[in-house]
């Protein structure tokens, strides 16, 4: 018997498309990327397209929708989350997938070679799309 390793990495399930937008753009603007690209997040950037926080499907529905918020007065930044979870694109699925639980979220940008190439989602990790 062969021992090669059969593991899935991380970097052959990421998604390759990192949808970014900045800090001051309304939510709005977030919830129709999301819908556009077919994801569940947007990275929010500065002005220097640094990464500064995540905002998720579901932060828009818990912190807008469900605050009866408008989302075309409220910035991404007043619902954004802070911080930026990041994994390796050689770690293997599992590691993602206590990554995430350990820190208690649902997507990890992808490194690769020190620069962010993708994001990784839970429902990714489940088999999803």
């Amino acid at each position: 018997m062969s021992s090669v390793n059969t593991l899935l990495a991380v970097k052959d399930l990421m998604n390759r498309d990192i949808v970014k937008t900045a800090k001051d753009s309304k939510v709005t603007e977030a919830a129709r990327m999301i819908e556009a690209h077919k994801v569940s997040s947007v990275i929010i950037v500065d002005l220097n397209e640094k990464m500064v926080g995540i905002v998720t499907d579901n932060d828009i529905v818990t912190k807008v929708v469900a605050e009866a918020k408008d989302p075309s007065k409220v910035s991404v930044e007043d619902i954004m989350i802070p911080e930026i979870h990041l994994i390796n694109g050689e770690s293997s699925i599992f590691e993602a997938r206590a990554k995430m639980a350990k820190s208690g979220v649902k997507h990890l940008i992808v490194e690769v070679g020190g620069k962010p190439m993708g994001l990784i989602s839970s429902t990714s990790l489940l088999g999803g799309v």
